[in-house]
């Protein structure tokens, strides 16, 4: 692994995050966007916001975490279907559901539980390809769960992620409730919950509540709707990930995703110091597709390929379907 730009992986330059982080996103203006929205529109604040995100990436090694992938997560937490695509919402944004009773604490470090869920939330801005927003919706089935299940750590983790790394990530988050048990657990969590994000949680309780916000057919199975779809984690295949060890193919598409880089800069900066600020002009658009081209040509040599890639659900071209 070396990060992007031919940096030593002890320096990453936090252009250089900035530059994996927004391409992962698919577009650099809507990930800065996310920002300013998160702040309410106070650039100062972020400015900082994103900064702090940018020095945290590298301190966390999210594109080495991207590109070693499944391989280095924790196989009960991913054989056990815990968190999973399967479908879209009303808005077509992506549906991951988070089956709580598949949530077992023991056997597993407060590292492990970490990289679990920026590895999920890196791969969910993948699914969320072709939408400039970026934004997903979280349904959190607490069927079935016991004691055993609660892991206060977990949420934490996942709340800390959401209002501070990937701020307007979620669209919103519904809590699918039908245990008793959940009234003391939500008594715990609630404190620790950005205000920004409690107002995107929904409580409900069948699948006609769920029907407002996804479409009752397409709403799968163990929800309570018709749409078929079983969990079956395929383990990574011995030559999925082959063209990595590429180097030169790595070394060419690298180049072509910094020209791409330069380019978009150089028409940005320009646009910026425009006497009269106009919408975007034919050649920052253009500079923004080719540098959009650019990052799925590398995405093969720097993102290990993900169950998503085994299932069809991501094709070679980056379309998505769920």
């Amino acid at each position: 692994f070396r990060p992007l730009f031919g940096q030593p992986a002890q320096s990453r330059t936090l252009r250089s995050q900035f530059w994996q982080a927004a391409t992962q996103a698919g577009d650099p203006d809507a990930w800065m966007l996310r920002f300013l929205r998160a702040r309410g529109w106070r650039v100062d604040a972020a400015l900082g916001m994103l900064l702090r995100a940018l020095r945290w990436r590298a301190a966390q090694a999210i594109d080495e975490l991207v590109f070693y992938g499944e391989s280095r997560l924790h196989f009960r937490m991913m054989h056990s279907g815990l968190a999973f695509a399967c479908t879209r919402d009303r808005l077509g944004l992506p549906v991951y559901v988070v089956r709580v009773r598949a949530n077992v604490a023991r056997g597993r470090s407060v590292r492990a539980v970490k990289r679990f869920l920026c590895w999920q939330m890196e791969t969910a801005q993948l699914l969320a390809a072709g939408r400039a927003d970026g934004r997903i919706t979280l349904v959190f089935d607490m069927s079935a769960f016991t004691r055993e299940n609660i892991d206060l750590q977990l949420v934490r983790t996942l709340i800390t992620l959401l209002a501070n790394y990937y701020p307007e990530t979620l669209g919103i988050l519904l809590l699918h409730v039908n245990s008793l048990l959940f009234s003391g657990l939500w008594a715990l969590i609630a404190p620790f919950i950005d205000p920004a994000v409690k107002s995107k949680i929904v409580m409900t309780r069948t699948a006609a509540d769920l029907a407002p916000f996804i479409d009752s057919a397409q709403l799968v199975a163990e929800l309570g709707g018709p749409k078929r779809f079983v969990y079956d984690y395929a383990l990574p295949t011995p030559d999925e990930n082959a063209c990595m060890a590429d180097a030169p193919a790595r070394a060419a598409a690298e180049r072509a995703f910094a020209d791409a880089v330069h380019a978009y800069e150089a028409h940005t900066s320009a646009w910026a110091a425009a006497d009269a600020l106009q919408p975007d002009g034919p050649g920052r658009a253009a500079a923004r597709d080719r540098l959009r081209a650019a990052g799925r040509a590398l995405d093969p040599y720097v993102r290990a390929r993900t169950l998503y890639h085994r299932a069809g659900v991501v094709a070679p071209d980056h379309s998505v379907a769920l």
